[in-house]
């Protein structure tokens, strides 16, 4: 038995020293030399041909390394085909689907090879890297597609690119890239390739070149790099977050280069010429976009002007650059602001450019050289407040450039009194709202370019015989030709409003933007609350820098908790409680206090309002909590301040037996204008009357 035990080991081992093989190869010999084709590694020397090649993609089903850094390949033509219906092979060449499909591990590739033919490593999901020599300045169709390759460096030498060459690999995580394109659909798919680097040599981002690419966040790119053109598709579905490109001098960028991604800004390059149709289309999350305007010199980069990539340090005469929006430019960017996007000589705006493209918009204005708006061009734009054109000559229009806004409610703004005549006398034109002479802006009281809570504020300043400045026209928020108190209660609504079409990012990005920071906060206190019970929440304000009237701000409430009521206590009791519920987030309310007599919360670090809230039966307490977000305080001098966001933890009230620092509620019925009650709100306007254990009542407003 001992003597059979050894046997089988000698056997073994021997077998396993047969694994690999080193081979003085005369090229098309191959088959000669290699007596097993078990062999899991194989190192040439000598000279190879594609007859070689295919031995191997045919006969080494379990090769795993295979070294040919001191092989040389040469050129084979049979006449017949040996790779489909090819006959003739180039010589330093790795031929077509040469190892397509093998269990590779480790490839070395000789010195002087200049081309990976196609599919040659398709497929090798086992391959997680390969080093190109210097030499290589060709990557065939689809060379490593669906390869493990995890990172990959292109040299420069690298002059073209086939299709998809690294697409599907989707273990890539980084590629540096020198050479010359990135091809079409290069890295398609590669869905975890988050660092890319671009070099000084980069001229070309091929279609479909990052397509799917959905961890790529942003890319590294030299200063001194030459791209020139981002193709069609370039980045479309990509998780693409930034990329600077305004220093480089990429003139044109492809039909939906840079569609469903997640930028938020985008600086194009100065000289760009061609924007491609959908090029931004459905961008969630962008709200800037500096287009390039005209170029008057070099630039920074000393690029002759209007001459991207071009000759460094030649200067050149001022160009047009972009004169057309494409179609679908930039359609579904809903939090877009597009207000001063369009610059001088554009004359094209393309059919669904700025389709549903529904942020809130102080003033879109159009520039002098508009000719023509395309079909649905703005339509779905519902947060633009005012149109301004500079063009005298009444642009021509394609179908329902605005369908779905509301027209009459849109001041237009043109150059003159003449041309007013003419825009209210042309089709589509003639429906918007003329106020002759001067900028116009619904609710923009105090004139500063805005619709905020202080122009709450300096109305009823101006109400109250407080001789603040205001806009007269903007004041007259009902347009009943007359300014009183009833305005201030519509510009509230239309502020409410408002926010209930906007997310908490869009307010908070907006807030941030527009208002100095305080280190004032809110301090909502902790609630205990289980499913079914109804509570109150007390806030105190501490503010140790300003005084303020009135403030604003969102409330968060975890999924099965709803607001029943908020009203002004202690500090606030002088003061006025509104609310709105959103409608693009759920749990989310708009909360505004706002006093008529312009009083201060009195005090400091004491209770201001009263929030009630109801649990229903799908309420969990674990890890809820409340959350007070966009907080603004506006000062009796209308100056706003942005505070933190503050939170408070909810907690079971089970086992509790004692309740400190809230009233039970006993009741609560809604009441609408017509006198009606009920226990759940009406449409509308609603007076809310909450009734405690203890017999006391209280009342606000809130509107559903």
């Amino acid at each position: 038995m001992r003597k059979l035990f050894l046997t089988l080991l000698f056997a073994a081992i021997t077998s396993l020293g047969m694994s690999a093989l080193t081979v003085a190869n005369s090229a098309g010999n191959l088959s000669q030399q290699v007596g097993d084709t078990q062999i899991t590694e194989l190192t040439v020397t000598g000279t190879m041909d594609a007859r070689d090649f295919l031995f191997i993609s045919e006969e080494l089903a379990e090769l795993t390394s295979i070294d040919l850094s001191q092989a040389t390949i040469l050129p084979y033509n049979s006449g017949a085909a040996l790779y489909g219906t090819v006959t003739s092979y180039n010589a330093n060449e790795v031929p077509r689907t040469a190892f397509f499909g093998k269990k590779l591990t480790r490839v070395t590739l000789p010195e002087g090879i200049q081309s990976i033919g196609y599919a040659a490593f398709a497929g090798c999901d086992r391959l997680e890297t390969v080093t190109l020599p210097s030499s290589v300045v060709y990557l065939g169709d689809y060379a490593f597609s669906g390869s493990g390759l995890t990172s990959i460096e292109l040299s420069p030498a690298i002059i073209d690119m086939g299709k998809g060459v690294f697409s599907r690999c989707e273990a890539m995580t980084s590629a540096v890239i020198n050479s010359r394109t990135v091809g079409d659909f290069a890295f398609l798919g590669a869905t975890s390739l988050s660092n890319v680097s671009l070099g000084a040599g980069v001229e070309y981002i091929m279609k479909g070149a990052f397509n799917g690419c959905t961890a790529l966040k942003g890319l590294t790119i030299d200063p001194s790099c030459r791209l020139s053109r981002i193709d069609d598709e370039a980045f479309i579905n990509s998780g693409l977050e930034q990329i600077n490109i305004q220093s480089l001098g990429v003139g044109t960028i492809g039909e939906w280069a840079f569609a469903q991604t997640k930028l938020t800004s985008l600086h194009l390059s100065d000289g760009m010429t061609n924007l491609g149709v959908g090029a931004l289309a459905h961008n969630p999350l962008l709200t800037t976009v500096t287009l390039p305007g005209l170029n008057q010199d070099s630039g920074d980069n000393g690029r002759a002007s209007g001459e991207p990539g071009g000759r460094r340090g030649v200067a050149a005469a001022p160009v047009h650059t972009l004169v057309n929006i494409s179609d679908y430019a930039f359609a579904g960017d809903g939090m877009l602001n597009a207000g001063n996007l369009l610059k001088e000589d554009v004359a094209h705006i393309g059919d669904y450019a700025f389709y549903n493209v529904s942020a809130d918009i102080d003033t879109m204005r159009l520039p002098e050289s508009i000719s023509y708006l395309g079909d649905m061009a703005m339509a779905g734009m519902i947060g633009m407040k005012v149109l301004k054109t500079g063009a005298t000559t009444v642009p021509e229009l394609g179908d329902n450039v605005w369908a779905g806004v509301n027209q009459s409610r849109v001041p237009l703004i043109t150059p003159d009194s003449e041309s007013t005549e003419l825009y209210k006398a042309a089709d589509q034109w003639m429906y918007f709202f003329f106020q002759d002479g001067g900028d116009f802006m619904l609710g923009d009281v105090n004139d500063d370019g805005d619709v905020n809570i202080a122009d709450v504020t300096t109305l009823i300043d101006y109400l109250l015989g407080g001789g603040v400045a205001i806009n007269q026209r903007n004041s007259d928020v009902n347009q009943d030709e007359d300014i009183n108190i009833a305005d201030v209660t519509s510009l509230i609504d239309m502020l409410l409003s408002s926010n209930a079409k906007k997310s908490l990012h869009r307010i908070g990005a907006k807030f941030a933007e527009q208002f100095p920071a305080t280190s004032d906060h809110l301090m909502p206190a902790s609630v205990l609350l289980r499913a079914g019970e109804t509570r109150t929440v007390e806030v105190a304000l501490a503010n140790d820098e300003h005084d303020y009237t009135a403030m604003q701000c969102e409330l968060v409430l975890p999924e099965g908790v709803s607001l029943k009521s908020v009203e002004g206590i202690d500090r606030g009791h002088e003061h006025k409680f509104y609310s709105i519920q959103h409608e693009v987030e759920e749990n989310v309310y708009t909360l505004m206090g706002v006093s008529m007599s312009l009083n201060t919360f009195a005090g400091n670090e004491g209770n201001m309002l009263r929030i009630t809230i109801s649990a229903d039966n799908t309420f969990d307490a674990l890890n809820a909590e409340l959350q007070l977000a966009n907080v603004v305080l506006v000062t009796n001098k209308h100056i706003t301040y942005l505070a933190d966001d503050a939170k408070a933890p909810i907690n079971d009230a089970s086992g509790i037996n004692e309740v400190i620092g809230h009233k039970e509620v006993a009741s609560v019925r809604y009441v609408n204008v017509a006198g009606q009650e009920s226990e759940t709100p009406f449409d509308g306007v609603n007076i809310i009357v909450t009734t405690y254990t203890d017999g006391t009542t209280t009342t606000a407003k809130v509107i559903k």
